[in-house]
């Protein structure tokens, strides 16, 4: 019984790692990435899909922050954002990642556990990625200037996001 497992590792192991393209995971840009990270409102699971041209970026978890200015102070409940970013040509290149860049619009609703109210916003977004070529792996920073819709309107024009994600 022991020389079919090793068998059948061993055949699995020739077909996963049988040329330098062919791997578990996918390169970033392509496919689905899932890591954590900050939305308009919404800190937590961040996940990110190519769309065509575009990509969908969805992050859910906890309502403290994330987009909104008081981002960390408090956590006041649970939470989801989705942006649509344009994905642009890369700015750099070299053999181990790339400098990639995109920009588009998102918002937010946050919903209290406790006692409070229902928080919604609106981001423009503008972000840089670093995406690596020998790890399937993304660090991305946003510039996210944010309006609170409710419950209090109001402005943050300089307001910061971040996601880390490893591709499928």
């Amino acid at each position: 019984m022991r020389k079919a497992n090793v068998a059948v590792a061993v055949l699995v192991g020739v077909f996963l790692f049988s040329s330098a393209d062919a791997h578990a995971f996918g390169e970033a840009r392509r496919g689905f990435g899932v890591g954590l990270g900050s939305g308009t409102i919404a800190n937590g699971l961040s996940v990110k899909m190519m769309a065509g041209p575009g990509a969908f970026q969805w992050v859910a978890g906890f309502w403290g922050g994330g987009g909104a200015g008081d981002r960390f102070r408090h956590i006041d409940g649970v939470a989801g954002s989705l942006d649509y970013l344009f994905e642009m040509p890369s700015l750099a290149r070299s053999p181990y990642f790339t400098v990639d860049w995109a920009f588009g619009f998102g918002g937010g609703v946050g919903v209290p556990t406790f006692n409070g109210q229902v928080g919604a916003a609106a981001s423009g977004i503008a972000g840089i990625e670093f995406n690596f070529t020998t790890v399937p792996l993304d660090l991305t920073i946003e510039y996210r200037p944010t309006i609170a819709i409710i419950p209090d309107p109001h402005l943050h024009l300089v307001d910061f996001t971040a996601h880390l994600r490893l591709w499928f």
